[in-house]
């Protein structure tokens, strides 16, 4: 396919998520080994023209909605898990621009053609040590001041994922004259220094180190979006970055995937001398892969709606995000689950490098900790139904 010439179709962007989730599986088990990270994966993607999944039309881009975007990322995580999630935050920042996150629209058009003609690669890189995760609100430690027309930012984020390949570093910064947080569009340069910390269980090559800004030089014409320092969020209201919840959480399901493909190839190929026969014909290993095997439709399905309903636009925004929330808790958890069904029937060998089921393992754990997390979703998830009944209630008493 020459992706310059027209837009892909569905088809035939999963065809080519395919392609590149084969080559990247190829490399998976030794960058994960190592933990170092796979540079030759990303000028795989650059070269074929993935950058521009999410970029608009109307600026040379492939324009792919919450659905298609959700599938070819799940796709990639079925190759390499490390280098689905990071890719992610590409698709996932570009696309919640396209769908109207607060940006300054000039700075995003200009954004977009260096993509399309550059392959540049962005990453929103906001969390930071004493922080924590910005969804749960709190002012950065990083600063931003005047010089002249320009801003100079001084900080550190945390967990920049693909930090070894980027070109533009989405920071917030705190303006104390102003009260104000300020996020800025960082290119590339030698005042932003990436600090090799990422040494970790799962994901290892995701390049997800720190990055530490000193006097990094911002035009002022791409500063992306203000709002006030104080702003938190309600803790009462289910509100998300559905791009990133549903994009992040196809990733994972990807890896719980190639984890089912594996035992069930496992499965049949396992023959051992006491039973003389695969072991898929015994009645145990049917049950577990058909526990497995319903857990990864259940939770493809749900996201898949998720996705579909963000798309068609037609829910209220509550009930989007309440879709959507659910889609990222049972995605999440199901991989995990499916991953450890998966290890059940390979036994002892899964435990070993001759599978990359290990791998699988560790990797599905990380879903976890990408917000919201299930120790605050579920409750809220509870808020949600206990006011639906308090409305019901008061609806009928009148």
């Amino acid at each position: 396919m020459n992706v310059a010439e027209k837009i892909p179709t569905r088809d035939e962007i999963q065809a080519l998520a395919r392609e590149l989730a084969q080559r990247f599986a190829e490399r998976a088990a030794r960058h994960d080994a190592d933990g170092s990270f796979p540079f030759e994966n990303y000028e795989d993607i650059r070269q074929s023209g993935y950058p521009k999944l999410t970029v608009p039309v109307a600026y040379g881009g492939w324009g792919a909605g919450m659905l298609d975007a959700v599938m070819a990322q799940e796709i990639l995580g079925m190759g390499d898990g490390s280098t689905a999630l990071a890719i992610t935050m590409h698709v996932q920042t570009v696309g919640a621009a396209a769908a109207g996150e607060k940006w300054d629209p000039q700075v995003f058009e200009r954004l977009c053609r260096d993509i399309v003609e550059r392959a540049t690669l962005v990453n929103s890189c906001a969390t930071e040590p004493e922080l924590g995760s910005p969804s749960r609100g709190g002012r950065p430690n990083t600063k931003a001041r005047r010089d002249g027309s320009d801003w100079l930012i001084n900080g550190r984020k945390n967990f920049a994922s693909m930090s070894p390949t980027l070109d533009y570093f989405i920071v917030p910064a705190l303006i104390e004259e102003e009260d104000a947080i300020a996020r800025f569009l960082v290119p590339r340069q030698p005042e932003v220094h990436i600090e090799e910390t990422w040494d970790s269980l799962g994901m290892r090559s995701t390049g997800s180190h720190d990055i530490v800004l000193n006097d990094a030089r911002v035009p002022d014409d791409m500063l992306i979006s203000r709002m006030s320092g104080g702003s938190r969020p309600d803790p009462s209201v289910i509100k998300l970055n559905a791009w990133f919840t549903l994009t992040v959480s196809a990733c994972y399901l990807g890896v719980a995937g190639a984890a089912h493909q594996t035992a069930l190839k496992f499965a049949h190929d396992r023959v051992p001398t006491a039973l003389g026969k695969p072991i898929a014909t015994l009645e145990s290993i049917q049950r577990r892969l058909g526990e497995a095997e319903m857990a990864l439709q259940v939770a493809r399905s749900v996201l898949y709606r998720a996705a579909e309903m963000y798309d068609a636009k037609e829910d209220s925004e509550a009930a989007i995000n309440e879709a959507v929330l659910i889609a990222k808790l049972t995605a999440t958890n199901n991989a995990i689950k499916i991953v450890d069904d998966a290890m059940r029937v390979a036994g002892g060998a899964s435990m070993t490098h001759s599978l990359p089921l290990e791998r699988y393992y560790r990797d599905v754990r990380a879903g976890l900790f990408h917000p919201p997390a299930d120790d605050s979703a579920i409750p809220l998830l509870g808020r949600v139904a206990l006011g639906k009944i308090t409305i019901s209630k008061s609806e009928n008493e009148t």
